[in-house]
């Protein structure tokens, strides 16, 4: 046989091979449910996600199509039974397919057409909102940026589809400010107005002009229903971004709000609720959940009470060990809850902050303080000589102390040793620092909400350095995993986002698969190859696994 007939057989047989395994899937094995995207506008459609939900179960299953338009549901993620599917691609509706039948060992097809919405308005993020009309975002979100905003309570969708006009604005602002942030539309804590010097907005504040604003950009004067500008959606994912598979987990309370969620070695996954008095178990196994009250609070003071993340107690491993919200102490064994002094740090310390309160004018640290759990000793440190508090704090292994101020956009660092105090400022001013980490090289790294940036302090350089996301992303909840690469959790446009600081390389994932849902923190799980995240979706009784396949 001659080379050339050689190597066109040898094409041919590569080709075949190729052509049997499907291109871009996503496991070795059989699919349990499989098919095209497509719409007559695009033809075949990269990353649109497709959820499974089995009939009378709580679980949603998503995957996202590739750039051929292919969908593919591994076959260990769909048990046999009967399914309804929802798809999310901005700009487009599906044409209901009906129930779709899963069998063992067998692969569903079932290819699925897409129309374009009638309603762009109710699919679109914060996100997309800001980049049709870059001054929302700078008059709801940036000029806000001491006080609370709107996108930390609910998207803007509410806001720019309503009708009321300038007049009626101020008493309705009047009125949302004061809601915690953890309040519902179904329910509202209203909080305790205080004065505060440092924020641009005050419960007394006259919200006339904001309010011209709000009644300029709804549909208070536009009887065709139509904005005073063209509507934009950030692009769906494309390439890597694709290959991701979602598990969203309902909680059965519809008021609960998941904030932050951790997993022991067990697989067990717990969170808190941010605006009732419990903690939660969910056994991703099987959908169950189990809740417990906080102990010694009362219904009408709970909000925010129990939004203090779970840690692990560190010297045992996440074996045994108890589990933390803030000083609520769960025994795993016994299933007890117990108010207790707080979580181990990174050095096997107690550490905690007293700040001045609110009301008092600009918020203030008045002490850190460290307490040594075998013997009780307590070190109190004063607090730094400018009026500052941080949004997040982390302790690295060596006893020394990091906060994010999210007012000012610096870094405090607590010299363990001697008490001193050094503040750096990240690279973008008023960059908005809030959830932070600390990885195994002792950096301290922290979500730049306002900058849309992944920003770390280097205490061995001395060097702040940032990444910078689009500039909608609202960064919040952040982690670092085994292979140094850090992840972020958009608040603006329902993103995870991937950071490889080697490289400089971002790759961006879904987060939410049905709708927009908000979410404050996110735990980094180690324990599988690649790693997985989880986090808790606030404001939609929901908790979310994501695993990226690569």
């Amino acid at each position: 046989m001659k080379p050339t007939a050689r190597f066109i057989l040898l094409l041919v047989w590569i080709l075949g091979i190729l052509v049997l395994m499907g291109g871009e899937s996503y496991s070795a094995g059989p699919a349990a449910l499989s098919g095209v995207v497509s719409s007559q506008e695009e033809g075949r459609m990269e990353g649109v996600l497709v959820s499974a939900k089995k009939e009378s179960s709580s679980i949603t299953v998503s995957v996202v199509s590739d750039s051929q338009g292919r969908y593919a549901f591994p076959g260990d993620r769909l048990a046999p039974g009967n399914y309804h599917l929802k798809i999310r691609a901005t700009g487009y509706d599906l044409d209901d397919p009906g129930v779709v039948k899963v069998e063992a060992n067998k692969t569903a097809s079932l290819n699925l057409k897409l129309q374009k919405t009638k309603n762009l308005a109710v699919q679109m993020t914060p996100a997309d909102w800001f980049l049709s009309n870059p001054e929302i975002k700078k008059r709801l979100i940036d000029d806000l940026k001491f006080g609370q905003n709107c996108v930390g309570c609910h998207s803007l969708t509410p806001i720019l589809t309503s009708k009321y006009p300038a007049r009626m604005w101020p008493a309705i602002l009047g009125r949302m400010f004061q809601y915690h942030s953890a309040s519902l539309f179904e329910r509202g804590e209203v909080t305790v107005p205080v004065r505060h010097p440092h924020d641009t907005v005050r419960p007394d504040a006259d919200y006339g002009e904001l309010g011209q604003f709000v009644s300029s950009i709804n549909l208070s004067s536009r009887p065709d229903g139509t904005w005073p500008f063209e509507l934009k959606t950030l692009p769906r994912p494309k390439g890597r971004s694709t290959k991701v598979i979602l598990t969203e987990y309902e909680v059965p309370r519809r008021e609960s709000q998941p904030h932050d969620v951790a997993v022991d070695s067990d697989g067990m996954v717990w969170y808190n609720d941010h605006g009732n008095q419990y903690i939660g178990r969910l056994n991703p196994r099987t959908g169950e959940i189990k809740e417990w009250l906080v102990p010694g609070v009362a219904l009408k003071d709970a909000a925010g009470k129990a939004s203090g993340r779970p840690v692990f107690d560190l010297n045992q491993n996440n074996t045994a060990g108890p589990l933390w919200f803030d000083t609520v102490t769960v025994d795993r064994k016994t299933e007890q809850l117990t108010v207790g002094k707080g979580p181990l740090r990174a050095d096997g310390m107690i550490w905690d902050t007293k700040s001045s309160p609110q009301a008092d004018g600009d918020p203030k640290i008045l002490e850190v303080i460290r307490t040594d759990p075998k013997t009780g000793e307590t070190k109190r440190f004063p607090g730094p000589d400018r009026p500052m508090r941080f949004y997040g704090d982390e302790v690295d292994s060596q006893g020394n102390f990091y906060g994010a101020s999210l007012q000012y956009g610096v870094v405090g660092v607590l010299n363990g040793k001697n008490g001193e105090w050094a503040f750096v400022p990240t690279p973008t001013p008023d960059s908005g620092p809030r959830r932070t980490a600390m990885d195994s090289q002792d950096r301290f790294w922290y979500a730049e909400y306002y900058a849309g940036a992944i920003g770390m302090f280097d205490p061995k350089k001395w060097e702040a350095k940032e990444w910078k996301l689009h500039p909608y992303s609202l960064p919040y909840g952040i982690g670092v995993d085994k292979n140094g690469e850090a992840w972020a959790a958009g608040q603006g446009a329902d993103e995870l986002y991937r950071l490889n600081p080697a490289t400089g390389q971002i790759t961006t994932y879904p987060k939410g698969a049905l709708m927009y849902g908000q979410s404050r923190h996110l735990f980094v799980d180690n324990s599988t190859t690649p790693v997985t995240i989880w986090i808790g979706q606030d404001h939609m009784a929901a908790i979310t696994r994501i695993e990226p396949l690569d």
